[in-house]
């Protein structure tokens, strides 16, 4: 199973029951009896309970974006720390991925950790002025 819910799993125009939610959403219906606790709205008139396929929708998207984290743009992302932190004397490696995407890479100056950030290759001389960068060893030209 996959750690984060597809939200078009669902359809909009129809309406579930918790074990119909759960199986089209690949979770326990015991998930989905969470969700409602947390607020996500059902149709409460009759027994069994139905819920909303836009309802549905609308709250994994809701949570997915209460769930990021910005950076500011002097921080990387510290997966020990789960939140963006300056990287030890602001030194950074950059690994080019593609043509559009490079890797920043950096030492957590709070933990010690590894830390990173995706940034775009038209945004590298932005960032260079931010951080030292290192180019990775590893990196394409």
């Amino acid at each position: 199973m996959s750690k984060r819910t597809n939200p078009m799993a669902v359809k909009s125009a129809l309406a579930y029951t918790v074990e119909e939610a759960a199986n089209a959403l690949s979770k326990t219906p015991a998930t989905i009896r969470n969700w409602v606790k947390d607020g996500l709205p059902i149709m409460a008139s009759h027994k069994p309970y139905l819920i909303s396929g836009a309802a549905i929708r609308e709250y994994l998207r809701a949570k997915r974006k209460d769930a990021k984290r910005p950076l500011e743009p002097d921080e990387l992302y510290c997966p020990a720390c789960r939140q963006g932190r300056r990287p030890t004397d602001m030194t950074a490696t950059l690994s080019v991925l593609t043509a559009n995407t490079s890797l920043l890479k950096g030492i957590c100056s709070h933990c010690e950790c590894p830390c990173a950030r995706m940034i775009s290759a038209a945004k590298v001389s932005e960032f260079a002025g931010i951080f030292i960068i290192k180019k990775a060893a590893d990196s394409e030209p």
